[in-house]
C-alpha cells in the first residue's frame, strides 16, 4: 500500500513538473530591404504570418533583425522612413540595428528611432565623443508578451565602420559586452536572454554552451557567402540563410530552470503566406508615388548587364566598366575607380532589355557624386591593394576601374596582390600624378579607402553634384542604347590556366 502511495505522489510530481513547463513562440526575420517582391514576398506576407501566430494562445514575440533601411529605390529618397512606417504597422517587439541600417550616417539612424513605435537596439557601438550609444538607440532592452520577459542584445562586426564610413562611431569587441549585458538583464528579471548577431567574427556557440545567453538569432550576409555549412551548429542557434524567410521558433522550458530550454524552429518562406490587406494598401501607396517617375523607359541595353554581388565584388564587371567610364568622361579624369559595392540590385538584364529609371536607381541607389582627385602612382597602388584585400570574402571594396589595366594575384597575401598597372598603355610611374575620378563615398574614406581622405578635391567643368545614377540616365537619354562590355581591364593571374601568361 505504501508503495502505491509513493507511486501516486511521484506521478503527481511528474505531472506538476510538466504542467509548469513554460512555452512561448518567437518570429524572427531580417534583411527585408524591399517592401514587396513577386518572387520572394515582403512585408504584407510577413504581416499575415504574424497575424496567424499571434492568434494562438501561446505568447508570441516578433524580433526584427534589421539590416533593412538600405539599399532600395525608396530608401535612396527617404533614407528608410518607409520601412519604419511599415514596421510600425506590424509591431515588432524590438528591432536590431545592423549594417545597412547605418548606411545614411549615424544621424539618420537616430532620426529613424524617433519615428519607430518600438525599441531599436545595438549593443556594441558607441559615439566616440561620449562613449554612449547613438541618440535613440538602446544598448539592450527587455521585451514582454504575457507573463514572459526576454532580455535582448544585438551585436555586429567592426567592418560596418569602413563599409559605411562611420567617422563618429566605434564598435566595441562583442566579447567584452555580452556577459555584462546578459547579467544586467537577468538581474532585471529576464526569463531568457536572446542575442542577435550579424557577422562572421564572433563564436556565438561558446556563449550558448556556458549559459551566458539562451538563444542566438543570426541572418545571412548580403553576398550569400555565410551559409549554414559555415555556421557552427547548436540546437539553440537559429540561422536564416535567406532574407525571404522567417524563422518560426518554439521555446519551451521549466519554470525557473532556464537550462531546460528546448528550441524547435523552422524557416518559412514569406511567399507562402497571403498578403495582409492593410499593409498591402500602405505598400501600394508608396509604390504609386514612385511609379510615374520610375517607370519611364530611358533606353535599351544591347549587351547583357549583370548586377550580382559576386560579379561586382570579385571580378571585372561590364556595368562597372560603363559607370567608371562615364565618371572619367564626366570629370575629365585620366582614370576612374569605384567600389563594386556601389552597384546594387542582384539582377540580370539580357541584351535588348528596355531600361527604366527604376532599373538605374536600383543599380545605383547611393546618392554618390563624382569627386576628382590628384593621386600619385604609389597612392594608386595602395588603394588598389585595399580594393583587392578582401576579395576572398567578396567585400564591396573590390574596385571597378577605367583608364587603366591592372594585373593582380588573388592568391597572394593581402597588401601584396597588385602585380602591375598600366595607364594609357604605359607602366604606372610611382611619383607621377594622375587625375582620378571616384565617388564622394570613397573620397571620404569609405570601404577602407582611407588614403583618399588626405587628397583635396579638384574642381572640374561639369561639377554640379550630379548623382552617379543621373550621369548614367543622361548617357542613356543621349544614346538611347548602352552596351557595357568586359574588356580585360583586370587580370587575375591566379585564375589563368597553367602555362598561359
Amino acid at each position: 500500500m505504501l508503495k502505491i502511495i509513493f507511486l501516486i505522489i511521484a506521478l503527481l510530481c511528474i505531472n506538476n513538473a510538466y504542467a509548469a513547463a513554460e512555452k512561448a513562440n518567437l518570429i524572427f526575420t531580417a534583411g527585408l530591404t524591399e517592401i514587396e517582391s513577386r518572387d520572394k514576398g515582403g512585408y504584407a506576407e510577413l504581416a499575415s504570418l504574424l497575424e496567424i501566430h499571434r492568434a494562438k494562445p501561446i505568447p508570441t514575440f516578433f524580433v526584427f533583425g534589421g539590416n533593412s533601411l538600405f539599399p532600395s529605390i525608396l530608401s535612396s529618397f527617404d533614407h528608410g522612413t518607409h520601412i519604419i512606417d511599415l514596421l510600425n504597422s506590424i509591431e515588432p517587439d524590438v528591432m536590431a540595428a545592423s549594417n545597412g541600417d547605418f548606411a545614411f550616417s549615424e544621424d539618420e539612424l537616430s532620426l529613424r528611432t524617433y519615428e519607430a513605435a518600438f525599441p531599436i537596439v545595438q549593443s556594441n557601438t558607441a559615439q566616440i565623443s561620449t562613449q554612449q550609444n547613438l541618440d535613440g538607440v538602446l544598448d539592450s532592452v527587455m521585451i514582454q508578451q504575457g507573463k514572459y520577459k526576454l532580455g535582448f542584445i544585438s551585436l555586429m562586426d567592426e567592418e560596418v565602420l569602413e563599409t559605411y564610413n562611420l567617422t563618429r562611431s566605434s564598435v566595441k569587441d562583442p566579447n567584452f559586452i555580452i556577459a555584462a549585458k546578459a547579467k544586467k538583464l537577468r538581474a532585471l528579471g529576464a526569463d531568457l536572454i536572446i542575442m542577435h548577431y550579424r557577422g562572421t567574427e564572433l563564436n556565438c556557440v561558446d556563449y550558448l554552451k556556458n549559459g551566458t545567453v539562451d538563444l542566438v538569432l543570426r541572418n545571412d550576409s548580403e553576398t550569400g557567402l555565410l551559409t549554414a555549412e559555415k555556421v557552427q551548429e547548436h540546437p539553440k542557434q537559429v540561422f536564416l540563410p535567406e532574407t525571404s524567410q522567417a524563422a518560426v521558433i518554439e521555446l519551451s522550458w521549466h519554470t525557473k530552470q532556464v537550462q531546460t530550454l528546448t528550441v524547435q524552429w523552422q524557416a518559412e518562406k514569406l511567399l507562402s503566406y497571403p498578403k495582409n490587406s492593410i499593409v498591402q494598401r500602405q505598400i501600394d501607396n508608396y509604390s504609386s508615388r514612385l511609379n510615374l517617375l520610375l517607370d519611364e523607359i530611358i533606353g535599351v541595353t544591347s549587351t547583357d548587364i549583370d548586377t550580382s554581388s559576386l560579379s561586382l565584388r570579385t571580378t571585372e564587371n561590364a556595368l562597372g566598366n560603363l559607370v567608371t567610364d562615364l565618371m572619367k568622361k564626366h570629370s575629365g579624369a585620366d582614370i576612374a575607380l569605384l567600389n563594386g559595392g556601389a552597384v546594387r540590385g542582384n539582377s540580370f538584364y539580357p541584351k535588348n532589355t528596355q531600361i527604366s529609371r527604376r532599373d538605374i536607381v536600383k543599380m545605383l541607389p547611393y546618392r554618390d557624386t563624382v569627386v576628382l582627385l590628384e593621386v600619385t602612382g604609389m597612392q594608386l597602388i595602395a588603394v588598389l591593394e585595399n580594393g583587392f584585400s578582401q576579395i576572398k570574402n567578396a567585400k564591396g571594396r573590390f574596385p571597378q576601374i577605367s583608364g587603366m589595366k591592372v594585373v593582380y594575384n588573388s592568391q597572394a597575401a593581402a597588401g601584396d596582390r597588385v602585380v602591375s598597372v598600366e595607364i594609357s598603355d604605359s607602366p604606372l610611374l610611382p611619383l607621377k600624378r594622375y587625375k582620378l575620378a571616384t565617388s564622394s563615398y570613397l573620397a571620404n574614406g569609405g570601404d577602407g579607402y582611407q588614403r583618399f581622405k588626405h587628397n583635396v578635391p579638384l574642381t572640374y567643368n561639369q561639377q554640379m553634384s550630379k548623382l552617379l545614377s543621373d550621369i548614367l540616365i543622361n548617357e542613356l537619354r543621349l544614346t538611347n542604347s548602352i552596351s557595357p562590355k568586359i574588356e580585360s581591364r583586370m587580370l587575375d593571374i591566379a585564375k589563368q590556366p597553367a602555362g598561359q601568361p
